[in-house]
């Protein structure tokens, strides 16, 4: 649907690519959150609980329940640190069987970039992603 108006551009593309996401993680047994905390660790393991709660953009309590459960499924393991000021934190880590579990989210993040970006010449992707990341930095400033 063509749109006049980037507020409801935005709105139409994200939904759309919500639902593929969503339906796609859903059927791997992924609930809402881990996804990107799998992809996050894939990319570089260890990261600081708090770090890793801004870097997902979440709160670090929302964190601690998701990571909670996590933990329980044998995704991910903590392991206690001590960070600047000699304060006691936990640094997050994959499992063996979080590592294979984002290995498959990897495949299936491909697989949502191929269908997102079809019919798309690889200029007009780096143009769009070049754009999204524009104004996202324009609406950011205060």
């Amino acid at each position: 649907m063509a749109c006049d108006k980037i507020f409801l551009a935005l709105l139409a593309a994200s939904s759309a690519h919500a639902e593929a996401s969503r339906k796609a993680f859903t059927a791997m047994g992924l609930t809402e959150g881990q996804p990107k905390v799998l992809y996050i660790l894939n990319r570089q393991d260890g990261y600081v609980q708090k770090d890793l709660a801004e870097f997902c953009g979440i709160r670090q309590s929302t964190l601690t329940v998701l990571l909670s459960k996590m933990e329980k499924q044998n995704f991910i393991k903590k392991k206690s640190c001590y960070v600047s000021g000699g304060k006691h934190a936990n640094r997050i880590y994959l499992t063996e069987e979080g590592k294979a579990m984002a290995d498959r989210l990897e495949d299936v993040v491909e697989d949502l970039e191929q269908k997102t970006f079809k019919g798309f010449s690889k200029e007009e992707r780096e143009v769009l992603l070049r754009l999204l990341s524009m104004a996202e930095e324009n609406l950011r400033e205060e």
